[in-house]
């Protein structure tokens, strides 16, 4: 029995000497993070699965076409414009559309909505997450705050990326395995070395898209949605636009923004459906995707800001 043990300690520590000598070797050879790396560790772990921007950071990244973008947070996690707090009853919902990714704080749409308009808005929105991690993230911050600071409207940018990221959520043992993953992805260069991670934020679409069934999650997870008591549906409108082809055009050819369009209106949902403008706004060569990248440009972002405001204000 004490050779075993012997034998499987000596194991262990040969394994572990291993490990640490290959992470010594990939940081050596790397010696610092890439930005997609500095990117992740901007966001911060709460609870077992759920991802959220770190609060109080303010960092500036590369994007792929070499320009710099800033981002803020406060300390909700949130991101804003400046330190200047400045409440506000117009919320925005959404994953990275919403939140602006790979756009500089002048080019967002909450930047257009106060620039053009005065209009302060409060930015509930984290890249990479689904129909559910939208519900619950907006469901916390409506528990979170106080009754009389509750929105009078609140938009949801919609984008058909919620039916892959929906197949994605973190389920099951899966889960619970979930911040091992996020800790070592973050700082453990082997870790990545061995097990990469896939491309975060890839809006560009590849392929012929394909339409989702009425059975597909993302469904059941928007009529939950919808349906849950705490959300009120007549504060709630939904943006529709275009994603980006894999040739740089709006991609025109994805069946789902009708389908999902007729799915909420169904619901009683008011829909703000963007997509002529934006093949419009293409056509007079606006930059409404960032690229090779596939987000919204700052064209598109002051559209969004456009429509949000021309709604919000004839509420006034």
């Amino acid at each position: 029995m004490k050779k075993y043990s012997k034998l499987i300690l000596s194991i262990g520590i040969s394994l572990l000497l291993v490990l640490l000598l290959g992470e010594g070797k990939f940081r050596f050879v790397y010696q610092s993070d890439s930005e997609e790396i500095r990117y992740k560790k901007f966001h911060c772990l709460y609870g077992f699965s759920e991802i959220r921007l770190c609060p109080n950071r303010n960092e500036t990244f590369t994007r792929k076409d070499g320009k710099t973008w800033d981002i803020q947070t406060n300390h909700r996690g949130e991101r804003i414009l400046s330190d200047e707090k400045e409440d506000t009853n117009l919320w925005i919902i959404g994953d990275s559309m919403a939140m602006g990714y790979g756009l500089p704080t002048k080019e967002t749409l909450a930047f257009y909505l106060k620039t053009k308009y005065n209009l302060n808005a409060r930015v509930i929105a984290v890249d990479a997450i689904g129909t559910n991690g939208i519900s619950r993230l907006l469901k916390e911050t409506l528990t979170g705050t106080k009754e009389e600071n509750h929105p009078k409207k609140i938009f949801w940018i919609w984008n058909p990326s919620d039916f892959i990221d929906d197949e994605r959520e973190k389920t099951g043992l899966k889960r619970f395995l979930y911040p091992i993953h996020h800790l070592l992805s973050r700082y453990s260069y082997t870790y990545r070395y061995f097990l990469p991670s896939p491309p975060n934020n890839v809006y560009t679409s590849y392929g012929t898209p394909i339409l989702y069934p009425k059975e597909h999650i993302t469904y059941s997870n928007l009529f939950q949605f919808l349906n849950d008591p705490s959300i009120s549906k007549e504060k709630l409108s939904i943006l529709f636009s275009l994603g980006m082809s894999r040739e740089g055009k709006p991609d025109t050819s994805d069946p789902n923004y009708d389908e999902t369009k007729k799915f909420f209106i169904q619901e009683g949902m008011n829909t703000i459906d963007l997509r002529k403008k934006t093949e419009e706004l293409f056509k007079e060569q606006k930059q409404i995707y960032i690229p090779g990248d596939g987000h919204p440009g700052p064209a598109l972002a002051e559209l969004f800001a456009d429509a949000i405001a021309s709604e919000f204000l004839n509420l006034q």
